[in-house]
């Protein structure tokens, strides 16, 4: 297992490289089907957060709450009753209850849930929520889609490696807090669980998923303003078939990361235009984190330095000090299920796979940088007292591979700039 450079607070991100975000405090546990929302500040006086909420592991079901707080840098827990523990869950914000995340269906030790339960941020307060209609029948369903005041959800787990058979499109209005089954027009996606369900503008965007023993590769897409579905035809480039990825949107496109497929768990990524519904690959710098699957994963900002001068070599100043800084790590006390765990290590791995900052440096500009090149201490200093500017990234945290590891890391990945 190779060791991910490390993002400290004062230091830059560089694009297509994964990074382990440095934090303070305790954080989750190692976990799958966890889910992690991104909530930004509501008041001056507030920072940005990350909640993470449930999940599972082999011995239990968690009804915990871990927040990040992205300003600081640490973890804390939230202390509230209410949660009923659930993992492989929807948990979703709607613009009409700013500083609430819903969180709906999902599994427990005992089987599949179809309730919908509400945590006021502000407040650290958990409710049940009361619903009209007739809600869909208890499933997993680890994503969802958000228009305005409405929120989607379509097939989903029932049991096993089998989806619900139900092959309705079924809405909650957030406004009345009232079901409503979808009649749709066009042919509809195939039951499945396991499936990546996203959002952007008025249409939704369904891909891959499993059923038994069959992956799918395939991309749908739900019209809000037409009520119709309608298959995406494949072109050249398409991720492979998968199920239990994750994916966010950013600046219309969608981010594909992981999953799993016959053949085990993957660390792959792929992105899609949305205008013209086309696929490309992404190229990540190596390490990429580790293949997993049933992972949480959202888009969350930073502030970062904006260095005086543009030139290659402060890009590079950064990713050294990144880079060194997994040396660090092997001084810490790691857990098994970390991106870079002691437990999963030999000396002679240490010595072989440890990007030691020039070493990196020297393969991105064919140049050799001193290794006291670093973004902490003084130039860390001088650098949050200059210009810093707002960048989105991806993080990921947890899942597991198909080998029974189960991981406990945090990473993130930059996004490119842009308007969102």
């Amino acid at each position: 297992m190779e060791l991910h450079p490390v993002l400290e607070l004062g230091c830059a991100p560089s694009p297509n490289w994964w990074y382990v975000l440095s934090l303070s405090g305790e954080g989750p546990s190692m976990r799958v089907g966890h889910s992690a929302t991104f909530v930004s500040a509501l008041h001056t006086d507030e920072h940005d957060k990350v909640f993470i909420i449930g999940g599972a592991n082999p011995e239990q079901v968690f009804s915990e709450v871990y927040i990040l707080d992205l300003h600081l840098r640490s973890w804390d827990t939230l202390e509230a009753s209410g949660f009923r523990g659930r993992y492989e869950h929807a948990a979703f914000q709607v613009e009409n209850h700013p500083g609430m995340i819903f969180v709906f269906g999902g599994a427990t030790q005992t089987g599949s849930l179809n309730d919908v339960q509400s945590l006021d941020v502000s407040a650290g307060m958990w409710s049940n929520v009361e619903v009209s209609g007739t809600p869909p029948a208890p499933r997993t369903h680890h994503s969802s889609s958000v228009i305005g005041p409405k929120v989607y959800f379509y097939s989903g787990g029932h049991q096993g490696a089998d989806p619900v058979g139900d092959r309705r499109l079924h809405c909650l209005d957030t406004s009345t807090m009232t079901w409503f089954n979808m009649a749709p027009l066009g042919e509809p996606p195939k039951p499945r669980h396991g499936h990546l369900m996203v959002s952007c503008n008025s249409r939704i965007f369904l891909h891959g998923g499993m059923s038994g023993s069959t992956f799918y590769d395939d991309l749908h897409i739900f019209d809000a303003n037409r009520n119709s579905w309608s298959l995406v035809k494949r072109k050249k480039t398409f991720p492979s078939p998968r199920a239990a990825h994750g994916g966010v949107v950013h600046n219309k496109e969608i981010y594909l990361f992981g999953g799993m497929n016959k053949n085990g768990a993957l660390a792959d990524g792929y992105k899609l235009n949305t205008e013209n519904n086309s696929w490309s690959k992404i190229e990540f710098e190596k390490p990429t984190p580790p293949n997993r699957l049933d992972f949480a994963m959202c888009t969350i900002k930073l502030k970062v330095p904006v260095h005086s001068s543009t030139s290659q070599q402060d890009l590079q100043t950064d990713l050294t000090s990144a880079c060194s800084k997994t040396l660090q790590v092997l001084e810490r006390e790691l857990k098994p299920g970390s991106a870079s765990s002691r437990d999963s290590l030999s000396d002679s791995d240490i010595k072989d796979e440890v990007p030691c900052s020039h070493e990196v440096s020297a393969i991105i500009e064919g140049q050799q940088l001193s290794t006291d090149d670093t973004c902490s201490g003084e130039t860390s200093e001088k650098d949050n007292k200059g210009t810093e500017t707002e960048v989105s990234l991806i993080l990921i945290n947890g899942g597991m591979d198909t080998q029974g590891e189960i991981f406990d890391d945090t990473l993130v990945l930059l996004l490119p700039a842009g308007t969102h």
